[in-house]
């Protein structure tokens, strides 16, 4: 025991010896941060192509397409507001995306058992089912 409380006298007179002759150092770094912006076009949306390409996504999918199926006369999944989305691409992902949601969530019907359309306003997109 005595050795240990010898050991521990030491390295406490050694760290307190260190500590008084070490000198503490400040830096200072000047940096520049470069931040580059790229600003996203907005292309037109062609409202054509994307009904027809989430129509046959769907068919495609096994579902029945119902074109007298509209907002006031079915249900339909929350709309994807069309000004989000920069071009085409990005909005038809989005609508299959809607599209694979309504099948999960009737997962225990038939894909053929459940009836759609695209529906496209000013402003949203629309899958109404039935």
């Amino acid at each position: 025991m005595k050795r240990f409380v010898v050991i521990l006298l030491a390295l406490i007179a050694f760290n307190s010896s260190v500590a008084l002759n070490s000198a503490e150092a400040k830096t200072t770094i000047n940096t520049t941060k470069i931040v580059r912006t790229v600003k996203r076009q907005k292309k037109k949306i062609n409202r054509k192509l994307i009904r027809k390409r989430l129509n046959l996504y769907g068919k495609k999918k096994g579902m029945n397409h119902n074109p007298n199926l509209k907002v006031n006369n079915s249900s339909w999944l929350p709309p994807l507001t069309i000004k989000y989305y920069i071009n085409n691409k990005e909005l038809i992902s989005a609508g299959k995306e809607a599209i694979k949601d309504l099948l999960d969530y009737f997962e225990r019907y038939e894909p053929s058992d459940i009836s759609f359309n695209v529906i496209m306003s000013k402003k949203y997109l629309y899958i109404v089912y039935g």
